[in-house]
């Protein structure tokens, strides 16, 4: 006979706030020095315990729009004939063809 439990209280597992863009974790020499303050709301609060799920969390590795349009190629044709973009693949012809690549500072 098998006994499932759902949504069931975890035993042991990191806490959201570590992988969280908004939180500012202060850890002393012992396990117990721990203080967690969320950012995420007004006024900011500390956190007593460790989170397992969040409505305001933000993971620390995903890139904001901004972030991700300051990173991104810009194309551009290379005179008046061609069009910006990518070629279609049936588009690509069977001999090797050169490829430009313009890099430019920020303005």
């Amino acid at each position: 006979m098998d006994v499932r439990i759902k949504n069931g209280t975890p035993l042991h597992s990191e806490s959201l706030c570590e992988t969280c863009v908004h939180a500012h974790i202060v850890r002393g020499y012992r396990e117990s020095e721990e203080l967690t303050v969320c950012q995420a709301t007004y006024p900011e609060h500390t956190v007593p315990f460790h989170v397992r799920e969040c409505s305001g969390y933000t993971q620390i590795k995903r890139q904001t729009l901004k972030q991700m349009e300051d990173i991104a190629w810009v194309l551009g044709p290379n005179g008046g004939k061609r069009r910006a973009g990518f070629v279609p693949a049936a588009e690509v012809e069977t001999k090797e063809t050169e490829v430009e690549l313009f890099l430019r500072k920020k303005e």
